[in-house]
């Protein structure tokens, strides 16, 4: 075989290797991503068709030439498919593309002078100046830039929307990949909570280290245990909606893996230095990467601290510290070992939701009630504090270019807690509690309970002006009250400070194997194992100056008050001492249970390529089980004793049963839930020469109920949601992108339906005078819709216009039933009842009459219904588009400046208005007006935003890098953008008792204009 032929073979090989994007890059950020830009399959087919003309371009070592790599600049990433051509004299001598690893070559040239041009989807294009001498010349690493360099995003952007508060957690900007679409409105949409695709955020899965990190309880991401390590957590791969993933079959809403090993860190040291005006103040941070060494070590350290409040919302502040350190070793070209230990350790003031009532009164959309003096400073109390380190230890084997096997232990531990008021035979200690607005005192309705105008007129006035504090907590009296309630055992505090903890053992283990079995086929599998344990507990953290608190429960003592065990929250301590215990600071309080988990799953992807077709098939089957362990014993459900026995005191059992005579336990081990799952999945590609691609994905997946979602009240009790189900979920989706010359389109429609839900909560309801748990099945929801993501180059040097739109319409779809309880003594409100307005509510036919509106019925007696209004998936833009200019120069400058569009925003739902029981009143009589009122579902305004950044890089003799990036957003100061929000869950009787009114719904406000600077220094 000759030569010339051996060489055009190898690279026919090389190129039918499967590209696999890594997308190392997190979005869009302005420090300079590390990340490998994905090569458009289209352009690979494109390639192989090409490949002896790169062969015959010049191979041939016997004349002088050059070769290297071309890497990303940032941890010297391959970039696959970057196209090299070399000129001499102003002429085209040559045109090769780097292979998988980035390596080119130049052969057969004359010594002398020539101009290399190197340019990649998604990079800025770079020359370099080369001279021949008669040999090969190994210019080792040629770096590209990449194009979508924009602000530093700290991925800590999720935390100011309090999830606690809120029941949502926002994807971070930073998750969001390579893909056009998802690269422009990860970052421009994400001010306003933009869900992709409208998907709640746990459907996301995301990984660290090939190791599933969404939480065991709720499902979310808990992206706090790595924010603040940018560097660290930089370098990613991520897929997109139902595609599959190298780590697991994944879900319906991408999977993204970061890369936490020191060798996926970028080398060298980089110091920066961040302040921006609507997070925190200043952020500082510095790392350092080795690369790999001469003796196969590398190692990684990454440091942070982030400090302050900000412009726009008081009593919000960080002070939060990043720590991160890891180091790996390869001991030969077939086994490596790494580890890796990091931790975010800090604490952040939090903000409250208000009504608009209130935020009108003090003329800001961003105040914030969770604050006030103490002493003359500022105190918060909702303060969030952790520290939970995670442990990795990742072992990769590959026996062969063909085989390669990777087993990750990972383990999380630590603490993870929030502050709040807690009170006891006290007033409301909140600034903005209903009773203390204006609205509780008058409302222009003749039928409301209350008007006195007097009051409201002083409520008013005590807003406008802060009249003695009004807007604020006022911590001095606190204290006082504190200091003036004096009993024989000393200053019995009546208001404390609590701390809510979930602190989580968590321990994960992953296994994958990657098997090329033939050039046109892969098989990739694995094993995924999680055994999780969380303590969710009360401590007392301040008694604000009293020398006690007693663990009783003053709704229970409300109810029971001649009862002196029902009101016991540790009864086993009552039984034993006499009387309830007497907290001091830091003991454990009110409620303290253990919830466990257990998780499996074995999964399996084949995937094959033939000419211009590609497809895979992937399943993946699961088991799940969880049970809670109470580990003391609540007066209201004392259960059994450890023989099985009835609790007795003074004569009187004290044990209880549900209607199926159970027991009703608060301490010891729950009955177990155990759930089977599957996933299937399968998508094709077809491939048309000069940059096209049709592909399209489908898949079905079965998910188990998470821990949060299971039990009717985990704080007091063992009882179980009654018919727990799996989650079915149908998707699918058909889409079509064009990458070439610098022409970046993707164009996507989906469907997807998702089936059986649940969920629970628990609020006062006002009709029953208690404190009630609420759970609801059988929800379902249809997401459809369409996106849109471009970027199309101008005639003018590095301009490119960019935009995205995604148009949708996420709609629940069932009635479901709910079951409502009495959460102290669990006897039963409603049992599987229908929640009949929660999918959609009637409007009916209005006719006016003399000023007097009136609902007309038909022949039969029947109030006329003219439509059905559908009710909305809440709190993210249905649609949303964003227009705007981007500019990167061979110079390193970049600017972007975009135009962005949000509408159709609903408020989130609360199920409660949309009963029977609720609309129809006090007095059980429905009629269409009330229906209209209470089941109707709030609708946002659409809203304009304009955002701007500007950046520089120097590089200083090829080794120094100095840069600076300004971003600016809502650059025309809009105060008035609703983020989100929630109905409450309250009713308030009429006067005439024909009705009820609604409590008004609470809202959370983006800030107005507000910068983000970031400077930084690598080398």
């Amino acid at each position: 075989m000759q030569r010339t032929e051996l060489l055009s073979i190898t690279a026919l090989v090389l190129l039918a290797l499967p590209l696999q994007a890594q997308d190392t890059g997190g979005g869009r950020d302005t420090y300079l991503p590390s990340r490998t830009e994905e090569l458009s399959d289209s352009l690979r087919h494109d390639l192989r068709q090409n490949s002896m003309e790169m062969v015959r371009t010049g191979q041939e070592e016997s004349a002088g030439g050059v070769k290297g790599a071309v890497v990303n600049r940032s941890g010297r990433v391959p970039v696959q498919g970057a196209e090299l051509q070399i000129f001499r004299d102003q002429e085209l001598v040559g045109t090769v593309y780097a292979s998988a690893d980035g390596s080119f070559k130049f052969g057969g040239l004359e010594d002398g002078l020539y101009l290399m041009k190197v340019s990649a989807p998604g990079f800025l294009p770079s020359q370099v100046n080369v001279e021949v001498e008669g040999f090969m010349k190994d210019l080792m690493f040629v770096s590209l830039l990449p194009a979508n360099v924009v602000n530093d995003i700290d991925d800590s952007n999720f935390a100011d929307f309090d999830m606690d508060d809120s029941g949502y957690e926002d994807a971070p900007s930073i998750l969001y990949g390579n893909d056009v679409f998802a690269n422009i409105a990860g970052y421009d949409f994400s001010a306003v909570r933009f869900r992709n695709r409208g998907y709640n955020s746990e459907t996301q899965d995301v990984y660290l280290s090939g190791v599933r990190m969404n939480d065991a309880l709720t499902g979310y991401t808990p992206w706090s245990l790595w924010s603040g390590l940018n560097e660290a957590m930089r370098s990613k791969e991520t897929t997109m909606g139902l595609e599959v993933s190298e780590y697991g079959t994944g879900g319906f809403n991408g999977v993204t893996n970061i890369l936490a090993m020191p060798s996926n860190v970028r080398p060298g040291f980089r110091f920066s230095l961040l302040t921006n005006s609507a997070l925190y103040r200043l952020r500082l941070m510095a790392s350092y990467a080795s690369g790999e060494l001469d003796n196969g070590w590398s190692y990684a350290f990454n440091v942070s601290a982030r400090l302050g409040g900000n412009d726009w919302v008081d009593g919000v502040y960080y002070r939060s510290f990043a720590y991160y350190g890891a180091v790996e070793k390869k001991f030969n070209d077939t086994h490596k070992l790494g580890f890796v230990i990091f931790a975010t350790p800090g604490q952040r003031g939090a903000q409250n939701a208000s009504t608009q009532e209130v935020y009108d009164l003090v003329g800001s959309n961003t105040y914030n009630s969770n604050w006030g003096y103490q002493d003359g400073k500022m105190r918060n109390a909702r303060v969030r504090k952790t520290h939970e380190p995670v442990m990795i230890l990742k072992y990769t084997a590959t026996p062969s270019d063909d085989l390669e096997a990777t087993a990750t232990l990972l383990y999380r531990t630590g603490k993870n807690g929030y502050t709040a008021l807690d009170w006891y035979d006290a007033p409301d200690p909140r600034p903005d509690y209903y009773r203390y607005l204006p609205s509780y005192f008058y409302m222009e309705d003749p039928d409301y309970d209350r008007i006195d105008i007097e009051k409201a007129a002083w409520a008013t006035e005590a807003w406008q002006n802060n009249v003695n504090g009004t807007r604020h907590m006022n911590w001095d009296r606190l204290y006082n009250v504190n200091y003036n309630n004096v009993t024989e055992d000393g200053h019995r505090s009546k208001y404390t400070v609590e701390e809510r903890r979930t602190d989580q053992n968590d321990v994960n283990f992953a296994g994958s194997v990657k098997w090329r079995a033939e050039d046109w086929f892969t098989l990739d599998g694995g094993v995924n194992l999680k055994w999780n344990r969380t303590e969710y507990y009360k401590i007392m953290n301040d008694l604000l100056g009293g020398d006690y608190y007693l663990n009783i429960d003053q709704f229970a003592e409300r109810d029971f008050a001649s009862s002196p065990t029902m009101i016991q929250n540790d009864l086993d301590y009552f039984l034993e001492h006499g009387q309830a215990q007497m907290l001091g600071q830091g003991d454990k309080y009110g409620y303290d249970y253990y919830a466990h988990v257990r998780k499996a799953g074995l999964w399996a992807t084949a995937s094959f390529e033939k000419g211009n077709f590609k497809g895979y098939a992937s399943l993946e089957g699961g088991y799940t089980s969880f049970w809670r362990e109470g580990l003391v014993r609540k007066g209201l459900f004392a259960g059994l004793d450890d023989n099985g026995n009835e609790i007795v005191y003074d004569g009187k059992v004290l044990t209880t049963y549900d209607s199926e005579g159970k027991a009703i336990t608060s301490k010891g081990k729950s009955d177990v839930s155990q759930f089977f799952t599957y996933t299937a999945k399968a998508g094709a590609a077809y491939f048309i020469p000069g940059g096209h691609r049709v592909y399209a994905n489908v898949g079905y997946l079965t998910d188990a109920p998470t821990f949060s979602q299971a039990f009717v009240s985990p704080r007091t009790r063992n009882t179980l949601v009654s018919d727990l189900r799996t989650t079915k979920t149908f998707s699918a989706d058909l889409n079509y992108q064009f990458s070439r010359n610098g022409y970046d389109i993707r164009v996507t429609g989906f469907y997807t339906k998702i089936n059986d839900q649940t969920d629970v909560m628990s609020f006062y309801d006002d009709s029953q005078n208690s404190f009630t748990n609420f759970a609801m099945s059988g929800i379902d929801q249809r997401h459809a819709g369409i996106e849109l993501g471009f970027k199309i180059p101008v005639p003018v040097q590095g301009l490119s216009v960019q935009g995205v739109l995604s148009w949708g319409e996420y709609v629940y779809t069932s009635t479901p039933r709910m079951t409502q309880t009495v959460d102290n003594s669990a006897s039963v409100i409603f049992e599987d009842e229908l929640v009949p307005y929660w999918s959609s509510h009637p409007v009916y036919r209005k006719e006016t009459v003399n000023g007097t509106v009136t609902y007309p019925k038909d022949e039969d007696g029947r109030y006329i219904v003219e439509r059905k209004q559908k009710h909305y998936v809440p709190s993210t833009p249905q649609l949303a588009a964003s227009l705007g200019l981007n500019y990167a120069s061979s110079s390193y400058w970049f600017a972007d400046l975009n135009v962005n569009y949000f509408g159709n925003t609903y408020l989130d739902m609360n199920p409660l208005y949309r009963t029977d029981m609720a609309t129809a009143g006090p007095d059980g009589v429905v009629t269409p007006a009330e229906i209209e009122y209470m089941a109707a579902q709030e609708k946002f305004d659409p809203v304009f935003l304009l955002n701007a950044s500007v950046g520089k890089s120097w590089y200083i003799n090829r080794k120094y890098n100095i840069g600076f990036s300004l971003e600016v957003k809502n650059i025309l100061n809009n105060k008035g953008v609703r983020t989100g929000g929630y109905e409450q869950t309250r009713l308030i009787d009429s006067k005439s008792g024909e009705r009820y009114y609604r409590f008004d719904s609470k809202y959370f406000y983006m800030s107005g204009a507000n910068y983000m600077l970031n400077l930084y220094f690598r080398f």
